[in-house]
Order: structure tokens, then sequence, then C-alpha cells
């Protein structure tokens, strides 16, 4: 009797094992997806960071030649009229 209760016991623990393993299994799986997918986050919000970086000087420039435009225009007026007239 004692036996067969402890055969029953080895066979709970090697069902146990076998859930253990593709559990861990299942843990590595998903981890590896996780960091994978992380590494390619940072590689896009990089990408990303880079094209805002380029873009922002371009803005600066685009603003500071309307900005110029604008001005003349607005000061440059009477003085066409006077070289002109």
């Amino acid at each position: 009797m004692f036996l067969r209760e402890r055969g029953k016991e080895s066979e709970r623990e090697g069902g146990q094992e076998a859930a253990v393993a593709v559990l861990a299994i299942f843990l590595l799986t998903i981890g590896t997806l996780l960091v994978l997918l992380g590494v390619l986050l940072v590689l896009v919000g990089t990408l990303l960071t880079a094209i805002g970086v380029a873009l922002i000087p371009i803005g600066v420039a685009l603003i500071a030649v309307g900005t110029f435009l604008l001005i003349r225009r607005l000061l440059g007026r009477d003085r066409t009229r006077s070289h002109f007239g």
C-alpha cells in the first residue's frame, strides 16, 4: 500500500515537473517577444526623434524667413516708393 501511494506521488511530481517546464518555456517565449518589441519601439522612437530634431531647425528657419519677409513688406513700402517714385 505504501508503494502504491508513493507511485502516485511520483506521478504527480512528474506531472508537476512537466507543467513547470511548459510554464517556463511559455514565460521565456513571452519574455523574448516583449524584449524584441521593446527594442523595436526604441528603434522607432530613435528614428522619430532624429526626424523631429531635423524638422525643428527647418521650422525655425521658415519662421525666420517668413518674419523677415513680413517685416520687409511692412517697412519697405515707404522706401520702395521713395526709390521708384
